[in-house]
């Protein structure tokens, strides 16, 4: 049985709607992500100029820059745009970038297995304290521009964190010209993973405080939409009372008893 044109045409409307809809959910999207990734090059360029890059960064071998130059690209544009919605890579794209990140992240910062000089630098003063100020900055951006809250997703929090914990990272990798692995490790990698955990936590914390204030402004306007609905069956029941009293009723033929 073929369907009605009338049906058919509604079928097409409404489609045009949802696509409507998510196009404009794309824009808004987009209109939070461009100024505050415009905003966090300059203060990471800015950073990197101010304090300066570490005199051998060029001489780095050339497959060291270009695993730096893809945690980059991972950490200011692919994880933000997943953890914001803007794209949608499946579960098994999703799994192999994050095993990318984790693989490549140690050559990025303390290079092959063989080229590990140890050392005796378990400081986190200075490293830790300019991976902390890069985190805080970008992070502090993200809650300005509303990044946490994009998503329903929940997991959308941990693609933020860590783009904001790589990024600093990264940032520091440029400046700190020291190659020992223990300095890399303490200094570095793990004040990054304890950024990132921060991060997560205020992320979480900011989408519960807005779940709960989405919750009472639900339960404010149903309340609301329930008193509105008693006063009109009131004001329904008090019309049919007024109209019943308006009734007159026919008198009886039959005598009164005496």
């Amino acid at each position: 049985m073929s369907e009605s044109p009338s049906a058919s045409r509604s079928g097409i409307d409404a489609a045009k709607l949802i696509l409507a809809d998510l196009d404009s959910l794309q824009r808004e999207r987009r209109r939070h992500f461009l100024p505050a990734l415009g905003v966090i090059l300059i203060a990471v360029v800015g950073g990197l100029l101010l304090v300066g890059l570490r005199p051998d960064l060029f001489d780095q071998p050339w497959w060291k820059l270009l695993v730096q130059a893809l945690i980059w690209l991972m950490c200011l544009l692919v994880f933000p745009a997943i953890g914001l919605g803007l794209i949608f890579p499946s579960r098994g794209a999703r799994v192999a970038l994050a095993a990318v990140v984790v693989g490549l992240t140690p050559l990025a910062t303390l290079g092959l297995p063989g080229e590990f000089s140890l050392g005796d630098d378990c400081t986190l003063t200075g490293c830790g304290m300019m991976l902390t100020a890069y985190a805080l900055l970008v992070m502090l951006m993200g809650l300005f521009s509303g990044a946490f809250l994009q998503r329903r997703s929940a997991s959308a929090v941990f693609w933020i964190a860590a783009g904001v914990s790589l990024t600093a990272l990264s940032a520091v990798t440029w400046h700190c010209p020291m190659d020992e692995t223990s300095h890399i490790l303490h200094s570095h990698l793990g004040v990054a993973l304890l950024l990132m955990a921060a991060t997560s936590g205020v992320g979480a914390l900011v989408r519960r405080r807005a779940g709960k204030q989405r919750d009472a402004e639900l339960g404010a306007r149903a309340a609301a939409n329930s008193a509105e609905l008693s006063d009109a069956e009131l004001s329904a029941v008090d019309l049919s009372d007024a109209e019943l009293s308006e009734v007159e009723l026919p008198e009886s033929d039959e005598p009164d008893d005496p």
